[in-house]
């Protein structure tokens, strides 16, 4: 059995939990605990004392892009334990969205590679699949090929002194390979879940039975809304959808409407059993 259960995410249902505008969800399997994206604040730490989780036993982190939303919790966790983390080589990138059109920018990248390893983080950065554990693998990177998924038109960052469009070359998934299938983990899915679903099922070669994450549907245009859901219809193969994070509350409804009991309300304290 694996066990996943989400620490941090934008929505928590029980009394005392932190929720926080990030994510992070835990998995267990045989033993071994492996975390995926840290949220963006201590509230790993909260949440995680409140599930009576010892840190201390993890010992492998993956990251699914460098946005502080998932990254910036991992300097309190270093606080607790040392573990290696996985992530692409691009996710130190200073990245920043723009706030209007004259140009204002806010900072949403992380802190850098020395900043982490200082506090000792060890990195292995690829942007090949990657097995972090018998049977759990980063996606690699993640090739956008419909017509309709984009990412955030907002997004640029740093480069020979000025500032170019970021696609988040850095965002990947966590794979785990299973009996009956595959089943996904989302940071943000900035490339577009479709596209992330098609390119893990050619890599692995077997379908996608159920996703947990971040859709980014939520800030998504009407038309890539309408035609995920289309596809997501294709794909009926899929059991379970975990929609969270970035989703936001209204895209996570209409979801609910469309897919019923396959939609699993992702928040901080659910626990899914794999």
């Amino acid at each position: 059995m694996i066990k996943i259960t989400t620490l941090v995410e934008n929505t928590a249902t029980k009394a005392k939990f932190k929720a926080e505008h990030g994510l992070s969800m835990l998995i267990e399997k045989d033993g071994e605990f492996i975390l995926w994206d840290t949220g963006q604040t201590d509230a790993i730490i909260h949440n995680s004392k409140l599930l009576n989780i010892d840190l201390s036993k993890i010992k492998i982190v993956a990251l699914s892009h460098g946005h502080y939303d998932h990254v910036g919790g991992l300097k309190y966790l270093l606080e607790h334990t040392k573990p290696t983390v996985y992530a692409h080589p691009d996710i130190f990138r200073k990245r920043y969205s723009k706030l209007s059109d004259d140009g204002n920018l806010r900072y949403i990248g992380i802190e850098d590679r020395e900043f982490f390893e200082k506090k000792g983080a060890s990195f292995v950065l690829d942007e090949k699949p990657v097995e972090i554990f018998d049977g759990i693998f980063t996606s690699g990177f993640e090739d956008m090929h419909t017509d309709f998924e984009e990412v955030d038109k907002n997004f640029v960052y740093e480069k020979d002194g000025g500032y170019v469009k970021d696609y988040v070359e850095d965002d990947m998934s966590l794979v785990i390979d299973l009996k009956d299938g595959l089943f996904v983990l989302f940071g943000c899915a900035h490339r577009g879940i479709i596209n992330i679903i098609d390119n893990v099922e050619k890599q692995f070669n077997k379908k996608v039975v159920g996703f947990l994450g971040g859709t980014h549907l939520g800030p998504a245009g009407r038309l890539q809304r309408e035609k995920t859901i289309k596809e997501l219809k294709k794909r009926d193969y899929i059991k379970i959808m975990g929609p969270s994070h970035c989703t936001g509350m209204l895209m996570t409804a209409t979801l609910y409407c469309e897919f019923k009991d396959k939609i699993i309300f992702n928040n901080v304290g659910t626990v899914t059993t794999l």
